[in-house]
């Protein structure tokens, strides 16, 4: 009538997996703040973009800016109102988020901004930092070569 479940014991070799450094079992991978500011509304490229690419995390903040004359002259732009775009991403991923940010700044000119990126030296907690450095990511591209896109 009623099932019983019976708990798994840990073996030995577990316990020991399990009581050795984080970086000793798994590999790093080195993270950094990807910043892009642009004009309003260019954003949902960007985000939609990245996450193809692979990237965990990307925030949307609006902002404004009110420049002096002289760099508004200098930039050419008009609009004051801004979309600002923070990706966490791996390291080794910057240059071809350059790439794709710099294809889209070439296409008009609505569609330039700044973009630059910021090293991040630490993270507190193990599920933290494997969500923001997608540690799954080679695991699902295993299972994904035989699937259909």
């Amino acid at each position: 009538m009623f099932k019983v479940f019976k708990r798994k014991k840990k073996t030995v070799s577990q316990e020991e997996e399990n009581r050795q450094p984080y970086e000793t079992r798994e590999s790093l991978h080195a993270l950094s703040l990807f910043f892009i500011i642009v004009n309003r509304d260019q954003s949902k490229f960007f985000v939609d973009a990245f996450a193809k690419m692979g990237v965990s995390l990307s925030l949307v903040q609006y902002g404004y800016s009110n420049p002096p004359q002289e760099i508004i002259a200098l930039l050419g732009s008009e609009s004051t109102k801004k979309d600002i775009i923070i990706s966490v991403v791996r390291s080794e991923d910057i240059n071809k988020l350059k790439e794709t940010v710099q294809q889209r700044f070439n296409i008009s000119k609505a569609a330039k901004g700044i973009a630059f990126a910021c090293p991040i030296d630490s993270v507190s907690g193990i599920s933290i930092y494997r969500f923001l450095a997608d540690q799954d990511r080679t695991i699902r591209e295993e299972h994904s070569h035989g699937r259909k896109k």
